[in-house]
């Protein structure tokens, strides 16, 4: 064999473990600091998760009435989801391991359910609860998504309220011993499985019952009872309130060995962040920009802290969602806002929900999920605009690892796109996949390899690149409560934002949008929304 033909074949060889690389199912992770990182190749692996329930009454995933298994898992995999946070009731370990599933389904009286099991997954029917769970991991594994197991009730219902009795440790369906018995068990389960990358401990802790003293105790010892059956997998704290506070942490760190393999979540919806609770609608009837930027403040001080610092750990966003039909414009509002925040961190995330309707749901037969990724069908986007609006979310902006220079991507969350500069020099939104880089100097944003800055040509006109940059049209500065509007002077000596343009995917300037703090300026902001998101991929 000649030198070269052996070094073709090293090289050969390399691309082969380079790809593989690249598609591996990344198991087993660890963390380093606030990064998640793939084992297998030293580099920073992003969840990007569907959450997908089977912690109701039927006790296993939901859809598999409407869709073939191998189907509804080639979904996520279309969407760009790389990742599946499967939901589970602890009870369906201790007390109904064995239990059948057509019986199960009979006792609940939902024939249209059964109906379309034995149409699209007939086997399923023939199984325990349990095997139905291992199918449908394995079929996520065969398909490249990685799974976070996670316990999200005791006994098998609809989460949750105050009342519900399931919701800390010690009420009468979350008895401590048993829910510690039921990780066990299914860690033990999945123990070398592959696909099982990460398992939480409860979801969304709540309830009078509520008690710092009991969520270092009780956490504790699910944390060690998961991690002596299986130390490969990820284990996931969630807070107190609704997985929405750690702030206790501040005064009391968590002080438990789990090598590298400590992960933090954190959830959030319109209605659960500060001040949320106490005056509806806010995200209509305050500014945009105030509660925006009261709710970043809040989500930092409850949980942010904890991926920074000397101590740092992951922090997974494993819960926020929105109706994906469009007709909230609350949640249009706040999910905008959160877009900014999981961006500029690039948050590892978990979207409710992937699936798009419920066997049953509190007493309602195959309920439609309007927070569903896909629609009542299963077989398409509930939001046709879904996949523009979370392409820079799904990517992987930042890598610990990388050896690239670092940069700024312009991000226009309103739209999900990012900021390119077409054959004209001027500034236009378009796809992610191909934007432009920048590097924020001084008050100045230049376009990465060249000497052009971004300037203002007045008020309604296109923003150019230009190799003026000197003038007052060239100097940037991020202004407003939110820190979401870039503005500055136009030739004509006008105060301008950058703004998407209504009719075309120009940039231009124009008069810029409640950006004082005023409680009467309720005017709508985000189309002046833009964010440069720090990038070394």
């Amino acid at each position: 064999m000649s030198k070269s033909t052996s070094q073709k074949q090293n090289l050969c060889l390399l691309l082969l473990v380079s790809i593989f690389a690249s598609y591996s199912n990344a198991y087993p992770l660890s963390t380093n600091q606030r990064w998640i990182i793939d084992d297998s190749t030293g580099q920073r692996a992003k969840l990007v998760c569907g959450n997908w329930a089977g912690h109701l009454q039927p006790m296993m995933p939901e859809g598999l009435d409407r869709q073939p298994l191998k189907d509804l898992v080639a979904l996520l995999v279309k969407h760009k989801f790389n990742c599946v946070r499967l939901t589970y009731a602890i009870y369906m370990w201790t007390r109904y391991s064995g239990s059948n599933v057509n019986e199960t389904l009979g006792s609940l009286d939902i024939p249209e359910v059964v109906e379309g099991i034995a149409k699209n997954n007939p086997s399923v029917l023939k199984m325990t609860h349990i095997q139905v769970f291992e199918a449908v991991i394995n079929e996520l594994g065969a398909q490249n998504v990685k799974v976070l197991f996670d316990n999200h009730v005791s006994k098998p219902k609809w989460c949750c309220a105050d009342d519900d009795e399931n919701g800390f440790f010690h009420d009468r369906h979350f008895d401590p011993q048993e829910w510690v018995s039921g990780l066990t068990l299914a860690a033990k389960k999945f123990a070398g499985n592959s696909a099982v990358v990460a398992m939480s401990l409860r979801n969304e802790l709540h309830g009078p019952r509520q008690n710092e003293g009991d969520w270092y105790k009780y956490m504790s010892q699910g944390a060690i009872a998961i991690h002596r059956e299986n130390p490969q997998v990820l284990v996931v704290f969630s807070g107190l309130n609704y997985d929405t506070e750690f702030q206790f942490l501040r005064r009391k760190p968590l002080k438990i060995d789990l090598g590298k393999k400590l992960v933090y979540e954190k959830h959030l919806y319109s209605w659960s962040g500060i001040d949320t609770l106490k005056l509806k609608d806010i995200w209509t009837k305050q500014p945009l920009n105030r509660v925006c930027a009261n709710n970043i403040k809040a989500m930092d001080y409850r949980a942010g802290f904890l991926n920074t610092g000397k101590d740092a750990a992951p922090l997974i966003f494993t819960e926020f969602g929105f109706d994906q039909s469009g007709g909230s414009e609350g949640d249009n509002k706040y999910l905008t806002c959160l877009q900014t925040y999981l961006v500029g961190r690039d948050l590892d995330w978990g979207i409710w929900a992937f699936h798009g309707s419920y066997y049953a749901r509190e007493d309602k037969v195959q309920l439609d999920e309007s927070f569903g990724v896909l629609d009542a069908t299963w077989s398409q986007l509930r939001n046709p605009n879904f996949t523009d609006k979370f392409q820079l979310l799904q990517r992987k902006n930042q890598d610990p690892t990388s050896k690239a220079p670092n940069a700024h991507i312009l991000f226009h969350p309103l739209t999900g796109k990012c900021a390119q500069v077409n054959n004209n020099n001027e500034l236009e939104v378009g796809s992610c996949e191909s934007q432009n880089r920048w590097n924020s100097v001084g008050s100045q944003i230049l376009l990465s390899g060249t000497k052009k800055c971004l300037s203002a040509a007045g008020e309604g006109l296109p923003v150019v690149v230009s190799e003026d940059c000197q003038g007052k049209h060239s100097s940037w500065k991020p202004i407003s409560l939110s820190r979401l509007h870039l503005a500055t002077k136009a030739k004509d000596g006008k105060h301008v934002c950058l703004q998407k343009d209504s009719n075309s995917s120009s940039i231009v300037t124009s008069q810029c949008i409640c950006v004082t703090d005023d409680s009467l300026c309720l005017d709508d902001p985000r189309s002046q929304w833009f964010q440069l998101v720090a990038t070394n991929v």
